[in-house]
């Protein structure tokens, strides 16, 4: 049938599972190497900064048990509703499910467990037994909230102090409603309320050396990167964006913009500006300017589309140079070789256009407080960044902590919850949070691997999560020749991924599916067909020379030596030991005779 092949060709170009992305594929490695021994583990985990347990709470929040699940996520996430409403979601970038179809959606989920959830949780929070620390938090933005939330679970006593009128920071006084409501604020911020953290509004702090000599035993940071990021052009003037989305909150969309606004950069915080000045009352064309193309904007993907969807124009390979009688002049580039950040590099074409504008809006980054820093005796880089131990998030003035995008310049927010679980860690001086069992049964992972299943309802996720800490087998998966193998080991929790050398023929497919930044077929320990094999390989493994006997060579760190695996007294690691016994015992089908 021609005309159906016809059609199956021009339907494949359009369809979401054949057409590339907008976004080069994010990294999906991790930068560590793979183990010899207990190489499961789940990508989204790894990926996120505070490592939160979503294999757990996915699960959880499949069965319906929403409180259970906040419960998980509270442990190591103080801040579930803006998180789940606003995360960057590393996590889902590193989701085996992206080889399937579509990563699970775990931002999402989590912000389910929420809603839905709270209402049982919120009951139950109680600050820690008191521990006799007194704390200060400068700042009730994400970091501050985050600090105080982990501070006051533990026991410190802690007191926040804000300048504005509310906690919240940026995501109350800038990220626009239509992305995040007040009432999910408030909901996160009720967490630290419950536990007796007194916040301040109001309030703002201009020596931190005053708030020491109150009695506290230290003081967290918090107060964000606040210094306005500046483009300057050859004529006329810009709005920074903070400053925009300010006022578009405050006059509810009325801000003064006339007919067409251009905005200028390529992050999330240029999207949100762009949707906010399409809604802007007056406004009637809104685009979007950058010197480089879509392909290579920093802003998240799903971002990218909604602004699409929404309308805004986007003019790219366009650099701005000055703004004069309603028109923005911008010199065309063209795209250059990769440069050291991955991007295409730019050079100008020596043609220049025009874009109507009213009014030019920049997002282009946000600078931290430098010379709040120097006021306070804190030392700062050449960057004007305070110097900070990235173990304790300690400044140069003792007792005194920075965290958030005030550390290491605007970042996540879930990078912002990490710098203050580790302060918090830091001046408590034990740990503050815990890891959760691994859900499920192997027999529940390897019911999920390879079908095809689309996310269509992120309260029934747990359907699709692959649980990839429990059973993750990525190698033996796409292995044609099956040279990988998972084989249980007697006495060791987890299955064991063994090499065997002569069923491989160095496809790279393993290399390629792996989450560690490792290839199997080369660093997973080997099984040699003979003594011979191992020679002529790098590879550590071992060649068995008498299965009866158990005795082997083997290679380790580089190092040939004999063994007898049965022989407990042998110096042979444990865990490999029992690892070859199991293969002669169990696998012995493998061995070559």
């Amino acid at each position: 049938d021609v005309a159906a092949l016809e059609q199956l060709a021009e339907d494949a170009k359009k369809d979401a599972h054949h057409v590339k992305s907008i976004k080069p594929l994010p990294k999906r490695k991790t930068d560590s190497e793979v183990p010899l021994l207990d190489c499961f583990f789940a990508p989204c985990e790894e990926g996120c900064p505070i490592h939160q347990d979503i294999t757990t709470y996915v699960k959880l929040a499949g069965e319906g048990d929403y409180a259970q699940a906040l419960r998980v996520i509270l442990e190591k996430n103080a801040l579930p509703f803006i998180t789940g409403t606003l995360c960057a979601h590393n996590c889902m970038y590193k989701c085996t499910r992206n080889f399937y179809e579509e990563p699970v959606n775990i931002r999402n989920t989590k912000l389910i467990a929420a809603q839905n959830g709270y209402d049982t949780v919120i009951g139950e929070i109680n600050a820690g037994t008191a521990d006799g620390k007194k704390v200060a938090v400068v700042g009730a933005g994400p970091a501050g909230i985050a600090s105080a939330y982990f501070l006051a679970r533990a026991g410190a006593s802690v007191t926040v102090f804000e300048k504005e009128e509310k906690a919240g920071g940026v995501i109350r006084y800038v990220i626009p409603g239509f992305r995040i409501s007040d009432d999910a604020i408030d909901k996160d911020v009720s967490f630290i309320q419950k536990m007796g953290v007194e916040i301040k509004t109001g309030t703002e702090v201009k020596s931190v050396q005053e708030l020491k000599a109150q009695g506290y035993d230290a003081v967290i940071v918090a107060t964000g990167a606040n210094k306005p990021g500046t483009l300057k052009l050859e004529k006329g003037e810009t709005i920074n964006a903070l400053k925009f989305l300010r006022d578009f909150k405050a006059t509810d969309g009325k801000a003064a913009l006339g007919k067409n606004v251009v905005v200028i950069g390529g992050g999330n915080t240029a999207m949100d500006t762009a949707r906010a000045a399409k809604r802007t009352e007056g406004v009637e064309h809104v685009y979007l300017v950058y010197r480089r193309t879509k392909r290579y904007m920093p802003a998240a993907e799903d971002e990218l589309l909604e602004v699409l969807e929404e309308g805004v124009e986007f003019k790219e390979l366009l650099s701005p140079v000055s703004l004069e009688n309603g028109k923005l002049l911008c010199k065309k580039m063209e795209l250059g070789s990769m440069d050291a950040s991955g991007r295409a590099g730019v050079t100008e074409t020596g043609e220049t256009e025009e874009v109507l504008a009213d009014t030019v809006i920049v997002a282009v980054g946000e600078k931290v407080p430098t010379e709040f820093y120097e006021a306070n005796g804190i030392a700062v880089n050449e960057r004007g960044k305070a110097r900070i131990n990235d173990k304790t998030m300690e400044t140069s003035a003792e007792g005194v902590y920075v965290v958030g995008d005030g550390a290491r310049g605007a970042a996540t927010i879930v990078e912002a919850i990490r710098d203050a679980q580790i302060a918090a860690k830091a001046i408590l001086g034990h740990d503050i949070v815990k890891g959760q069992p691994v859900p499920g049964t192997e027999k529940d992972c390897y019911s999920k691997k390879a079908i095809l299943k689309e996310s269509k309802d992120a309260a029934n996720e747990s359907e699709r999560c692959l649980t990839c800490n429990k059973v993750c087998e990525n190698c033996v998966d796409v292995c044609p020749n099956r040279a990988n193998i998972s084989i249980k080991v007697p006495g060791m929790a987890m299955n064991q991924v063994i090499h065997v050398d002569y069923m491989c023929n160095e496809c790279g497919n393993c290399k390629s599916f792996c989450p560690y930044a490792s290839a199997p077929y080369k660093d997973k320990f080997t099984l040699f067909a003979s003594e011979a094999d191992m020679t002529d390989s790098t590879n550590d493994g071992f060649a068995v020379i008498n299965p009866e006997t158990k005795e082997c060579k083997v290679r380790l760190l580089g190092q040939i030596s004999d063994c007898k695996a049965d022989d407990a007294n042998d110096k042979l690691y444990e865990g490999l030991r029992r690892l070859i016994c199991a293969v002669i015992d169990d696998y012995s089908y493998l061995i070559m005779k």
